[in-house]
């Protein structure tokens, strides 16, 4: 299995057996030499799955994260430092997860970049058990997730509660949804949203449940704005008045493209509840995901 974002690449090799856990993962990796070693001497990586047919050249990678996935009675996770390893210079990690460590991932609407993330805070803690996998991701999102929701001081009550999957969800958990929705979208000009993690995702919807909040009772209503100036660049709006928003569209177009964003997302209040909208710009010139990868260290330095 690969996941492409930008010009970084996840290559998974997957196995199962009752063999002892380090022979499993030598199996894993050995794999993945011998296919990146194959792939780097010219034939691209051809394939395709229900949205799209891909074909990737080896120059258009410059940062690989080789992932061992390895399930069975010795089945447990680890980071593999990449010295001696024999694999490309372009491996900036290697690492083996159990398959429900990943299923914990995605369950949480993890992507790319939190699989990263998890997988450089084994760096110099050894072989961990599963369990111990599943801890690091559960801690990992609380801890975000609960710092955006500590954030919001005040709830939107205007529209009342929206009703998702039979349910009633808070305002954080719809406009979660809502996001999440839009990553699992497959259309090319949505790219930018692969590059999400918890980090970028959790405080964005605290700022704009807030500042429905905040507008919605005023009586002129409001437009907020906000530019997110890390990896990746976007910038949301807010209107409770929708004659603000239109008389301001074009500014804040003009303003996307000068600022590099990769999207505008505007959220328009109305009784009914939000509408949202997205303005797409050029695919980002350089994903999270790169840098992400290209700062992963290459050896255990932890004392």
């Amino acid at each position: 299995m690969l996941i492409v974002i930008g010009r970084a690449l996840l290559f998974f090799n997957m196995t199962k057996g009752k063999s002892y856990f380090k022979q499993l993962c030598d199996h894993n990796i050995s794999q993945a030499r011998d296919r990146i070693a194959e792939w780097q001497k010219g034939p691209q990586l051809r394939g395709e799955n229900e949205w799209v047919k891909f074909a990737i050249a080896w120059d258009d990678i410059d940062h690989i994260h080789v992932i061992s996935v390895v399930d069975g009675r010795h089945a447990a996770n680890i980071d593999h430092p990449i010295q001696g390893l024999g694999l490309s210079d372009k491996v900036r990690l290697c690492s083996t997860l159990t398959s429900n460590v990943l299923r914990e991932l995605a369950s949480r609407g993890g992507g790319a970049r939190d699989l990263i993330a998890i997988c450089k805070e084994m760096i110099g803690r050894g072989q961990i058990s599963e369990k111990a996998g599943i801890r690091l991701v559960r801690k990992r999102h609380n801890e975000l997730l609960y710092a955006a929701m500590a954030s919001v001081n005040k709830q939107p009550s205007r529209t009342g509660p929206a009703i998702i999957g039979g349910r009633e969800v808070s305002a954080f958990e719809e406009f979660r949804f809502r996001f999440e929705g839009v990553r699992r979208d497959p259309h090319q000009d949505l790219v930018a949203f692969s590059d999400f993690a918890w980090s970028d995702i959790f405080p964005t919807i605290a700022f704009i449940i807030s500042n429905i909040a905040e507008m919605e009772y005023l009586d002129q209503g409001q437009l907020r704005v906000s530019v997110y100036d890390q990896l990746p660049r976007f910038m949301v709006a807010i209107s409770t008045n929708q004659s603000a928003l239109t008389a301001n569209i074009q500014q804040l177009t003009k303003r996307v493209f000068e600022s590099e964003c990769a999207f505008l997302y505007v959220v328009s209040m109305t009784d009914l509840g939000p509408v949202e909208s997205l303005l797409v710009n050029a695919p980002p010139k350089t994903f999270a995901t790169e840098v992400d990868l290209g700062t992963a260290p290459s050896a255990v330095q932890i004392a």
